[in-house]
């Protein structure tokens, strides 16, 4: 059973209410303090290339470049044991001596979750690579807009 309420608001017999038509949020309630923008899962193909599942459109697809706007938190759901997911400032393989740590939580986990609230002032680009030096496990992290 269902009973409509108003223009657009139906509430069902179990009291679930549900929205018809266009409808605008003006007030948000509640604790967004862990609210994040997009979340990727991340395994490894052996020591050949992460895999990455999650926004974009991306699934089970190899060495992803990855698209993060500045000012927002993003998550990287790691699931690859021995691979630690470092995020450098040079291309290739991994280079500790520069690695970007600002803002990211968890830094080169290989299990676990690793958080990325992107800084304001972060550089264009960044890439991840793993940190145990398997060359072909390397992308870009492109950072926008440009500054």
């Amino acid at each position: 059973t269902t009973i409509k309420v108003g223009s657009g608001v139906t509430i069902s017999s179990d009291g679930d209410s549900f929205v018809t038509g266009v409808s605008t949020a003006t007030k948000f309630v509640g604790d967004l303090s862990n609210a994040v923008t997009s979340r990727w899962t991340i395994s490894n193909n052996g020591s050949s290339n992460y895999v990455f599942t999650g926004p974009g459109g991306l699934s089970n697809a190899s060495n992803s470049t990855l698209y993060l706007a500045r000012g927002q938190t993003y998550e990287f759901n790691m699931n690859a044991s021995g691979h630690g997911f470092g995020i450098q400032t040079v291309s290739g393989a991994w280079s500790s001596g520069n690695e970007y740590t600002t803002g990211i939580t968890n830094a080169q986990a290989a299990v676990g979750v690793i958080k990325f609230e992107v800084p304001f002032s972060a550089p264009n680009t960044l890439y991840y690579a793993c940190t145990s030096n398997h060359g072909g496990m390397v992308g870009s992290i492109v950072i926008y807009p440009s500054i």
